[in-house]
């Protein structure tokens, strides 16, 4: 598992210039402080080596504060919350190396703790909000070797040893939210629940990559897709339900709607076939109505006449 730097990306793009190009995220302010404490303007800060600390405000209401030794991120960077002085997110650094990062809960209190050795998660702890242990988890060359999770009353229920077991995950008031299956120190099962205890969704592995089928229910248990995945993207035909009977069959290729699509009345009447390309409908769409079909023609998700579809569409040697 290996870390993202933000901060790191951040800093870089505001040395950089203060571009308004900051991705989702816009920068309302910057103050730059030197080592000693004494705020200094940009350019001096820069001359002086980049020594101390700059503090950005964002314009969702973020404030991350970054410490620096000789341009390199280095001590602490902290995450605010929104429009709030407690901080969300610590992250530490040693010469520009994530050494560890905590996440707090909205009143402060510690949610989350992971610490890194050579740019991998080596061991994570979670705790609930009234501070009772939720996981404990060792990894070793990415692998997860071993954990321990216990309910909000703290009761151990599930282990993972030797890179076997079955992970729980919980929420604050202990409501089970998800149950993995581990093997070989990797996710190769993931069963997510509703509130009532109702499987959310069911989802398969291979190498950290959704991959084989997937599952989504509604509550009550009746299905609402059986998806194909190829690591890590949504390939092959998906089956739609509704109210417990099919609706659709999608053809999807690379994560994208490719190919035909059919819909379906009372889970057996053929009602519409229709045809994507790259997620845009590409190709005619025909509509049955008592044994009738009626056809529009698409190119690349606009509507045209059939000759103008088969023109735009014609063979590129036809086309010399």
């Amino acid at each position: 598992m290996k870390t993202t730097l933000p901060c790191i990306m951040l800093a870089c793009t505001l040395l950089a210039g203060c571009r308004s190009n900051q991705g989702q995220f816009d920068i309302v302010k910057a103050t730059y402080i030197h080592k000693y404490g004494v705020p200094v303007a940009k350019a001096d800060w820069l001359e002086r080596g980049q020594d101390g600390q700059t503090v950005i405000l964002r314009r969702d209401g973020v404030t991350i504060t970054s410490t620096y030794a000789k341009g390199v991120l280095h001590g602490v960077t902290t995450y605010t919350y929104p429009n709030s002085s407690t901080i969300h997110t610590s992250e530490f650094y040693e010469k520009g190396a994530l050494v560890s990062k905590k996440e707090n809960y909205p009143s402060g209190v510690p949610m989350q703790e992971e610490t890194f050795a050579q740019g991998s998660l080596a061991n994570l702890t979670r705790w609930y909000e009234d501070g009772t242990p939720q996981a404990t988890e060792f990894y070793q060359d990415q692998l997860l070797s071993s954990g321990e999770y216990r309910t909000a009353n703290n009761i151990v229920e599930s282990r993972v040893c030797n890179g076997q077991g079955t992970r729980f995950f919980r929420s604050n008031e202990g409501e089970l939210t998800a149950k993995d299956t581990i093997q070989n120190g990797l996710l190769k099962e993931r069963v997510t629940f509703f509130s009532n205890g109702d499987p959310s969704t069911i989802t398969n592995y291979q190498s950290g990559d959704i991959h084989g089928t997937r599952l989504t229910f509604a509550k009550g248990g009746l299905p609402n897709t059986v998806e194909q995945w190829s690591h890590g993207m949504q390939e092959g035909i998906t089956i739609v339900y509704q109210n417990g009977e099919k609706i659709a069959e999608v053809n999807y290729s690379k994560g994208k709607k490719h190919g035909s699509e059919l819909r379906y009345l009372d889970g057996t009447i053929l009602v519409e076939e229709l045809y994507w390309k790259n997620d845009l409908m590409h190709g005619p769409r025909k509509l049955y109505v008592d044994g009738q079909a009626k056809t529009e023609w698409y190119h690349e998700g606009i509507i045209v006449s059939r000759p103008t579809y088969e023109r735009m569409n014609l063979p590129k040697t036809h086309l010399n």
